[in-house]
């Protein structure tokens, strides 16, 4: 265990391409992860009981604070002279499923793998959970201060400010918060009690270097949080937005979901099931029994591709959307099978072909950045026959990124005949009017609605600085639904672990907060 502050920092995500179809491990998705991101911070302090009091506190919420008691005891039934935890909420204190299960997994986890003499013998733990102002809406605050839904406003925000609201009413972006923040509070957990080693934020960027210690320790910290969230959440989700914030960027297939069946079945009862053996062979399996989910990471957008993120105040409720268009699904099984063999060859050729250019911009950056300022003033639906006039031609640059646009329209299209066959507002019309007006922009070449769609977000890719001004004037003059600009951009990193000396703006003010008293 540490005796100063553990920080350890998970990102937000968007689904770019794949919503609905990386359901199933047949297929893949495209997802990247954002410089907004959660941080926690992990503190011990001496306690003279047997037991561990434990305070986690989140101040951008109005009631942010959750205390929980922690006992730890020899696990008689091990094999090995392992521990098992017991955790419980102090009377009084409200309820968040997701820290609990979070804490629950993180530190039964730490209680099995840690030496004999359990680590939490003698200390209270002090934890603190921020994130950017992206994850949630910021109206209420913006209205606050008399100033107007544009990113100059957002910029002059302090960091980690508050909601203005309680947890149950908050109003969430689609940024994966939940994932987010049950990431970094495990990470932090495991990290403060030396059971997992985690990148520092410097070395994250490049999951290639990573040490055999801290691949295994990334492994350990995914699957106990995706554990954890599937438990918090009552169902055994896709897990992409788990698998982002602990990997980064990266091309998904989900795990099969029967790796965490026997845990499901237990919580569903309301047993209660210490973290054993039993348990610990499904968050660090044997190497017969890995987890089979797949990711092929190293995933950042070509050179000056710029992603951009609204927040759009009208709400949808993903699970619900997700339950129509499954049940569609399982009743209309070979009308579906041809939609979602075309969506998954358009979803793998976006896949494909962003990586191709993001190699070229490397390999021929000349080349790259000439084709980049040409694209990056006319409006993608013109780009073949403006190209083709000018130059006499179609360079394999110019190939590619007509191959982007015209692929990801051809995937907003299926996505909207999956919408009329299920019946559900995956690109409902009022966004699809929005859409096509920041298509209509000179230099973007994609816009979308991220995941399972609806109407809470929609995202842009811009190749220009010109086209994201563009796209934001488009939003700032919106009428028909209230379009909120994010500050979000594309980052790639995973999780990571913050140093003490790292300048991160505002970590100081919450350092600085009272610990537990």
């Amino acid at each position: 265990m540490t005796t100063s502050a553990t920080i350890v920092s998970a990102p937000g995500k968007v689904l770019v391409a794949g919503g609905y179809l990386v359901l199933d491990p047949a297929y893949q998705g495209l997802v990247l992860t954002t410089d907004s991101r959660f941080f926690t911070v992990v503190r011990s302090l001496k306690n003279a009981g047997d037991g561990t009091n434990i305070r986690v506190r989140s101040p951008q919420l109005l009631d942010g604070v959750w205390q929980y008691y922690a006992a730890v005891a020899p696990d008689s039934a091990a094999n090995a002279p392992h521990h098992k935890l017991k955790l419980s909420s102090v009377e009084k204190s409200p309820r968040n499923s997701y820290v609990e299960a979070a804490l629950e997994y993180a530190l039964g986890a730490t209680a099995v793998l840690a030496p004999k003499t359990h680590p939490l013998a003698g200390v209270s733990l002090d934890i603190i959970i921020v994130c950017s102002n992206d994850f949630y809406s910021q109206r209420e605050q913006l209205s606050k201060n008399g100033l107007d839904l544009t990113t100059e406003s957002l910029r002059s925000l302090k960091p980690f400010c508050s909601t203005m609201s309680q947890m149950s009413k908050v109003h969430k972006t689609g940024l994966g918060s939940s994932a987010a923040m049950i990431t970094s509070l495990v990470g932090a957990v495991m990290c403060h009690f030396n059971v997992a080693s985690i990148p520092l934020t410097e070395s994250s960027r490049n999951r290639s270097i990573l040490s055999a210690a801290e691949t295994r320790s990334l492994e350990l910290i995914h699957n106990t949080a995706q554990l954890a969230h599937c438990v918090a959440q009552g169902k055994i989700g896709s897990g992409f937005d788990v698998c982002a914030a602990v990997w980064g960027s990266h091309t998904y297939k989900r795990f099969s979901p029967k790796v965490m069946d026997a845990v499901m079945k237990t919580s569903e009862s309301g047993e209660s099931m210490p973290f054993s053996d039993r348990l610990l062979s499904v968050v660090q399996p044997p190497e017969t029994h890995k987890w089979d989910y797949t990711v092929e990471t190293g995933f950042l957008l070509p050179e000056g591709f710029q992603l951009l993120l609204a927040d759009i105040d009208a709400g949808s409720s993903t699970p619900k959307l997700v339950s129509k268009v499954l049940a569609w699904r399982q009743s209309h099984k070979e009308q579906a099978h041809h939609l979602w063999t075309a969506l998954a060859q358009k979803n793998n050729h976006i896949d494909v072909t962003l990586r191709q250019l993001y190699k070229l911009a490397r390999e021929t950056p000349t080349g790259y950045q000439a084709a980049l300022r040409h694209h990056g003033q006319i409006r993608a639906s013109e780009w073949s026959t403006v190209k083709a006039q000018s130059q006499g031609g179609v360079d394999k640059f110019s190939e590619l990124f007509v191959s982007v646009y015209e692929t990801f329209m051809g995937i907003r299209s299926s996505m909207r005949e999956m919408s009329k066959l299920a019946d559900v507002p995956i690109e409902p019309a009022e966004q699809t009017r929005l859409l096509d007006a920041c298509m209509n922009v000179p230099g973007v070449i994609m816009a979308g609605v991220p995941g399972a769609g609806g109407y809470d977000a929609i995202f842009c890719i811009a190749l220009s600085d010109a086209a994201r001004k563009g796209v934001e004037n488009v939003w700032q003059g919106w009428t028909e639904m209230s379009v909120g600009p994010l500050l979000s951009k594309e980052c790639g990193q995973g999780l990571y672990r913050v140093s003490s000396e790292a300048n991160v703006a505002g970590l100081e003010g919450v350092l600085k907060s009272n610990p537990l008293e």
